[in-house]
């Protein structure tokens, strides 16, 4: 089949002819990657202590290099469906933590010349926050009002029209 590593006549088997087929070999290798990870997630107190490090604001990036996963297995870790809601409310705390060293960032700054450095820095966390919770820190968009101008002068212009040529109704009759 394609797709799939073929038997040669010696008995070896073909890389696989599409780069995301594995051998059950790599498969294995994987799966025990994996569940080495998420052993050495629970033993560094499993939910409770990724969520608590989230909410306060460290990358995912950070706290896989902390302990010695990988990005990408701690990310779907998180976003399992069991753990999918408890990650959610971890951003979104995490959002008020960025804003947080936003404004700890920009009062922070001594010297003019600090400026550029510190608006760049804060504005990048509230873009983060406004990303992580858009409830709170994204821009707020108010009612849309649509006015249609041209409808509002022909209006206007039959109004005026009947009071110029004795058309409009008089009250005081």
């Amino acid at each position: 089949m394609a797709g799939h590593p073929r038997q040669t006549r010696s008995g070896a088997r073909d890389k696989p002819s599409h780069p995301h087929d594995h051998t059950e070999d790599e498969d294995m290798a994987g799966k025990l990657i994996t569940k080495t990870a998420h052993a050495t997630i629970r033993k560094a107190g499993g939910e409770n202590y990724v969520f608590d490090q989230v909410a306060s604001g460290r990358s995912l990036k950070d706290i896989a290099e902390e302990l010695g996963v990988s990005r990408p297995i701690l990310s779907t870790w998180c976003n399992a469906s069991i753990r999918r809601e408890r990650y959610r409310q971890a951003r979104q705390a995490a959002a008020d933590a960025l804003v947080e060293e936003g404004l700890a960032i920009a009062d922070g700054v001594r010297d003019p010349s600090e400026v550029p450095g510190a608006k760049l820095r804060s504005d990048f966390r509230k873009w983060m926050a406004a990303r992580m919770n858009a409830d709170s820190w994204g821009e707020q968009r108010g009612a849309s009002i649509e006015i249609n101008l041209g409808a509002l002068h022909l209006e206007a212009l039959r109004n005026h029209s009947s009071v110029i040529d004795g058309n409009a109704d008089r009250e005081d009759e």
